[in-house]
């Protein structure tokens, strides 16, 4: 039944992805302790500017993923993920060719299984997912990314136990 609501959910933001003026699509892949990832999403990206009086400036986006998660363990499950997140994005004023970047986030994550495998038990279907990025953009418009993503699922100790799942990602992104 989760899994049904998931895709559910999923399916619904992709088929109104024109009414929300979604800007781009992201795939990431990843893993860390025998737990692999497979994440797609959307991003709808923020008008908003500060701290833009140098050559830097501070931005951001909606990001709206879904994710498998599978524990190669040999007791191991697979789960998926359903996740939204306000990312910041520390980058420079210029745009085309290629430019780096910083990101930071907290987002709120839905799992459909608690436990992967016996040393993954998150306690909770709810999660919260801080994480760090870096990376380059490029292309003409700025229109590719390319990073890496150190990112945490964690209940913050609400239900125990909270064993969290810490995953290393690599993403690109295509914004239009």
């Amino acid at each position: 039944m989760k899994h049904n609501a998931l895709t559910f959910l999923f399916a619904s933001l992709a088929a109104t992805a024109p009414a929300m003026a979604v800007d781009g699509y992201v795939v990431e892949v990843g893993g860390a302790d025998r737990v692999q990832s497979l994440r797609v999403g959307m991003i709808r990206q923020w008008a908003d500017q500060w701290f833009a009086e140098g050559n830097w400036h501070l931005t951001g986006y909606w990001e709206a993923t879904l994710a498998y998660l599978n524990s190669n363990r040999p007791e191991g499950k697979n789960a998926a993920d359903a996740g939204v997140s306000p990312v910041f994005r520390f980058r420079p004023n210029a745009s085309g060719g290629a430019q780096p970047y910083w990101d930071v986030a907290l987002g709120l994550h839905l799992l459909s299984r608690t436990r992967l495998d016996s040393k993954h038990d998150l306690g909770s279907a709810l999660q919260l997912a801080p994480l760090v990025g870096v990376g380059v953009t490029f292309g003409e418009k700025s229109q590719y990314d390319l990073g890496y993503r150190y990112q945490l699922l964690t209940n913050a100790g609400l239900k125990e136990p909270d064993d969290g799942l810490s995953l290393h990602q690599v993403r690109l992104t295509y914004l239009y």
